[in-house]
């Protein structure tokens, strides 16, 4: 009995463990996406922007 109970705190350790790597892992990724979004928007915004400088020079 004594040994299972052992066995039973150690997995449940362990689980806690996994769950915090999780969320741990989650904000990384989430915050690596946004940086990444907010990177890609501001190139397309630069890029449109450059596009309608050429059309009104051309103009």
């Amino acid at each position: 009995m004594f040994f299972l109970n052992i066995v039973y705190k150690i997995n449940m350790f362990y689980s806690v463990e996994l769950q915090m790597a999780g969320v741990i892992l989650l904000t990384a990724m989430a915050a690596g996406g946004i940086s990444l979004w907010l990177k890609r928007r501001k190139l397309e915004k630069e890029s449109t922007e450059n596009v309608e400088q050429d059309v009104s020079e051309h103009l």
